[in-house]
């Protein structure tokens, strides 16, 4: 019986045991919805892709009226980018369709 009692005592058998209680009781399968979080996810995608789209554009122009080419490149590329952004995700939530 002394061997029992220090067994029950052990932390882990507490954590396992309340463990096996909320696998128990609360026991509700999980629902995850692809099509709306993928919608979701492009509307979010095209709030914020247009603004940086737009202040990207203004550091392009302004990157050229300064001469330096190299940051006006990379700023046009990331323009390009941030608009295509939604047609990306379009593309790739398409291809995840039933």
């Amino acid at each position: 019986m002394k061997t029992i009692n220090q067994w029950l005592k052990l932390p882990q058998f507490k954590c396992s045991l309340l463990l096996i209680f909320f696998f128990v009781f609360f026991n509700q399968s999980a629902f995850a919805d692809l099509v709306n979080s993928m919608y979701q996810l492009q509307g979010n995608v095209t709030s914020i892709c247009q603004p940086l789209a737009i202040i990207f554009l203004i550091v392009a122009g302004w990157q050229k009226a300064m001469g330096n080419a190299q940051l006006f490149i990379l700023a046009l590329i990331g323009t390009v980018v941030m608009f295509a952004a939604p047609q990306l995700v379009n593309f790739i939530s398409s291809a995840f369709r039933f």
